[in-house]
């Protein structure tokens, strides 16, 4: 792994704007491995100026891999980093898959309910289940960006998702 605790913020800032999460002011504590054919990233977003306390803490999961081609986001709940305005473009249509018990749980947002469905598959709904997922998900072509909610800046929940990162490509990209 190769830890950064000052990253180059272009490439988290590349990665904005996020469909259904706040951008943040900045990004600390990156680690990053190979997950071949491509590689994932676990950072600290900071939102609130540099110079004080966030609201929060938590740690994102980003994951560049050329496995992933549709775009689409969801999210399970209401958290302190949830997108609520959408300034300069409007958010994309909120869809249904047809998955009751993704449906009733999980806000998804995609071009359409079959891009949704295709974005996300059945086995990536399943294993999300199976962990009782609530946070945010996006994917686009060429990668995903993941909040598990209540996940901190801490070793037993970072441990969580770099375990979790090779089961969601699998699960979402088909590798």
């Amino acid at each position: 792994m190769k830890f950064e605790p000052w990253p180059d913020q272009s490439w988290f800032q590349a990665w904005e704007p996020f469909d259904t999460m706040v951008a943040a002011e900045a990004w600390f504590n990156a680690a990053s491995w190979s997950l071949p054919p491509g590689t994932a990233t676990i950072a600290e977003p900071w939102h609130a100026p540099i110079d004080s306390e966030p609201v929060d803490r938590t740690v994102l999961l980003f994951v560049s891999h050329p496995g992933f081609v549709r775009r689409a986001a969801a999210r399970g709940g209401e958290h302190f980093n949830t997108r609520v305005a959408y300034l300069e473009n409007p958010p994309m249509p909120t869809v249904k898959v047809g998955d009751p018990s993704w449906d009733e749980h999980m806000l998804t947002l995609a071009a359409s309910p079959s891009e949704a469905a295709a974005a996300f598959p059945r086995s990536a709904r399943q294993l999300l289940a199976s962990w009782r997922f609530n946070g945010h998900l996006e994917v686009r072509p060429g990668g995903m960006v993941v909040h598990f909610a209540g996940t901190r800046p801490i070793p037993a929940h970072l441990d969580r998702l770099v375990h979790a990162a090779a089961p969601l490509v699998q699960a979402l990209a088909g590798r």
